[in-house]
């Protein structure tokens, strides 16, 4: 089979690049090849433009001279859905189309526009051959959109051979976009309280977004103990997994964090919240802490608790690392993704 995968740039920042990389880089077929057309390229609005222009363009010819038999689009909410829609209206006059869904507020997209962006919504959504979700709870919700099929496949990472958790560690790390719904500012609020029973215990917030507004709550507030550190990847991000003894996202909406697979599949602990495909990961009380979102002193309450009790730590690291091993490694992902393939090509004949 041939696959032509739509998506951001391998090398943008965001889960979804994420997730695309980790199919370049690890998804190996005898029967699949798959093949990549950029539709979103970090840089200027000239740039970003050039590269959605350029996919709309280029994808009736690249399936035509790929002779491709399944488009394979990531999408998110907002501009995403936008640029993918016009996509999958292309692929769709040439071959079968997937649609996989990565939206973290998908649903508050859906209520917030006009009438007659629903009504277009619910059209894209028919459109494709199947609709692959990350969690019961989003399949839930776009069944009551389409009557398109709905499956979940739930995000996954590279194990590393090892778990390497260090559990002296004092290092408190969170990833993603920086902002309001990752729960950024209840890190903050969380933080003075953790500064003073542990001031060895720093708080790194890696990512981008929200950055001047959180620089000056953390300047104006004297938290000495939180760090901006950027947007991070490659061989820097590998150091400071090493160097971690708690991934925290606190998040209001989400998907299924990839940031939280990958700490975990580090044997990092995570405390996050009951959120979309959060709690189908994180067992709370048996390979991490979940809370509910927005309760900053629940969340004071279980880093403290976590800081305080080295036994459950290293617990917590034993569990997060099996419960990747065994359900979010990238090999049965790929099986997945192959049946996933097979069975749309087959539908009724190949079209």
């Amino acid at each position: 089979m041939r696959i032509l995968m739509i998506g951001p740039d391998a090398n943008s920042k965001g889960g979804i690049a994420t997730v695309i990389a980790n199919f370049k880089q690890h998804f190996k077929s005898e029967n699949t090849k798959i093949s990549y057309l950029a539709t979103w390229k970090e840089g200027s609005l000239a740039r970003r433009m050039k590269a959605t222009l350029q996919s709309i363009l280029r994808i009736r010819p690249r399936i035509r001279q790929e002779n491709i038999d399944i488009v394979h689009v990531h999408m998110a909410q907002q501009g995403s859905f936008y640029r993918k829609s016009l996509l999958i209206l292309q692929a769709k006059k040439e071959c079968r189309v997937v649609l996989h869904m990565h939206a973290s507020q998908f649903d508050v997209f859906y209520k917030n526009s006009k009438p007659l962006v629903q009504k277009y919504i619910r059209y894209i959504l028919s459109k494709p051959d199947k609709v692959v979700v990350l969690s019961e709870e989003w399949a839930n919700f776009y069944n009551n959109l389409t009557t398109v099929p709905v499956d979940v496949i739930e995000n996954a990472v590279q194990m590393p051979t090892n778990n390497t958790y260090n559990s002296d560690a004092k290092n408190i790390i969170m990833f993603g976009r920086i902002g309001e719904r990752k729960g950024s500012y209840d890190v903050l609020t969380a933080a003075r309280a953790i500064g003073k029973q542990f001031p060895d215990v720093r708080i790194y917030l890696y990512g981008d977004g929200e950055l001047d507004n959180v620089a000056t709550q953390i300047e104006t507030e004297q938290l000495s103990n939180v760090i901006l550190g950027g947007w991070i990847n490659g061989d820097e991000k590998e150091q400071i997994l090493q160097n971690a003894v708690l991934h925290i996202l606190p998040s209001y909406h989400e998907g299924l964090p990839m940031a939280i697979l990958e700490t975990m599949a580090h044997g990092i602990p995570n405390i996050s919240t009951t959120v979309g495909g959060i709690p189908q990961v994180i067992q709370s009380g048996q390979n991490g802490v979940l809370i509910e979102a927005g309760d900053t002193k629940q969340l004071e309450d279980a880093i403290l608790a976590f800081l305080e009790d080295k036994e459950t730590r290293e617990y917590y690291s034993k569990e997060a690392y099996k419960t990747i091993q065994d359900r979010f490694a990238i090999e049965p992902y790929q099986q997945k993704w192959e049946q996933i393939y097979t069975d749309i090509k087959n539908k009724d004949g190949n079209k």
